[in-house]
């Protein structure tokens, strides 16, 4: 069973981890027939659907998304939104749906092949009123025609990608406001199934015009996982490591052991499943390895491996890079007047950050300390109460 736990930091709220991607039957703990309320999206557990409200923002012209966030980038896409797109991600995840995979290259080995966004499915409706009152109802492929009246492949189901928690813990969808893609942006919260690219002007989406209603018309936009979405072979998953080495899922720290179960675990319920190793810029390239050899152990097959880099600037790690250090130091606060910021601030900012690594450092120290101590003491006890055999050739003197 693959458990899946947002942490409230990140996306705003806590999807609980007993709610599993491979239940058939919704837990005791999940409030059944009950529409739960995430901000302004709506979980309708019973129906097994995902709702919220948006507005038209285009009625014509070239497109790139579908629905984006309230007021960025209106000018290529038909509906806006003021609902959040870590909402509508934990929306999913409480239908039990997993994280798929983006638009991406294939494997090493391969060939050189981009391959389109794979994972669970969705089937997105549109619902509105006329001025008169009148109920309408639409699959989102109607809105869509292709450019110059050129035939283009519609999207008869989605697929929900899932964006990504950037390092430092911002959801990507939320930085530029996409939330369901036209043309495989990996940063998206669900994308089309197909690859598709803007640069391709003959391939391009625009609006139907016809079809979609006036400018600030309210639309309900309802989302419905297609049958076995939750069993979707295709899915993603994110393993953290951080500078000493320490592997963590969903921020759990794993063992060895734990990693390799849980990739079984994970395998099991998505046969193809992608695992995107994060590691700290400081961690070793050998931690990496490690972790992907547990982890193909456990038969993850297909990995992205991503470093990310150091929150702030590496100190010195060396004598005559120290020196350089304080020399630029010097420099700046001589040619104070000619600099934007006050260098004292930065420089209070690295003493901070010297003090933490010191820290971490003293920390590691008593660490090694304690191994060395038992280690010794474990090496006494076997001489003590071992007498290794005599490897003198003959057994002689």
């Amino acid at each position: 069973m693959i458990r899946f736990m947002i942490a409230t930091t990140c996306l705003g709220v806590l999807v609980p981890a007993a709610w599993s991607a491979d239940a058939n039957t919704p837990p005791a703990t999940r409030p059944a027939g009950k529409v739960v309320n995430i901000g302004l999206v709506r979980v309708d557990l019973a129906n097994r659907q995902v709702s919220f409200d948006a507005e038209v923002c285009l009625r014509q012209g070239a497109l790139e998304f579908l629905i984006v966030a309230w007021q960025t980038k209106t000018h290529e896409s038909i509906l806006q939104t003021r609902a959040r797109g870590s909402h509508l991600h934990a929306g999913l995840l409480m239908l039990g749906l997993a994280s798929g995979k983006p638009a991406r290259w294939a494997e090493p080995g391969q060939g050189a092949m981009f391959l389109p966004p794979a994972g669970a499915g969705l089937k997105i409706r549109f619902n509105w009123k006329d001025a008169n009152g009148q109920s309408h109802t639409a699959d989102a492929a109607d809105w869509l025609a292709g450019s110059a009246n050129q035939e283009i492949e519609r999207p008869v189901q989605w697929i929900f990608v899932g964006s990504d928690i950037l390092p430092g813990g911002r959801y990507w969808a939320e930085v530029y406001g996409e939330m369901i893609s036209l043309s495989n942006f990996a940063s998206a919260v669900i994308d089309v199934p197909f690859c598709s690219s803007s640069a391709d002007d003959d391939l391009s989406f625009v609006a139907k015009t016809g079809a979609i209603p006036p400018t600030g018309t309210k639309v309900e936009v309802v989302l419905t996982p297609v049958a076995g979405a939750e069993k979707a072979l295709d899915a993603r998953e994110t393993v953290e490591i951080d500078r000493f080495g320490r592997r963590q899922v969903d921020g759990q720290v794993l063992t060895d052991d734990q990693l390799e179960k849980w990739a079984g675990s994970y395998i099991t319920a998505h046969d193809r499943g992608m695992v995107v190793i994060r590691a700290d810029g400081m961690a070793r390239v050998w931690d990496v390895a490690v972790t992907q050899s547990v982890l193909r152990l456990g038969g993850v097959r297909e990995f992205d491996i991503q470093r990310v880099p150091p929150p702030s600037d590496l100190l010195p790690r060396a004598p005559d890079q120290a020196r350089g250090a304080v020399a630029q130091w010097k420099d700046k606060f001589i040619n104070y007047r000619d600099l934007l910021e006050d260098p004292a601030l930065g420089a209070q900012r690295t003493l901070a950050q010297i003090e933490a690594e010191l820290r971490e450092i003293e920390a590691q120290k008593e660490l090694l300390k304690d191994y060395a101590a038992q280690l010794t003491k474990a090496l006494a006890t076997y001489k003590a109460t071992t007498r290794p055999a005599d490897t003198t050739a003959g057994g002689g003197k």
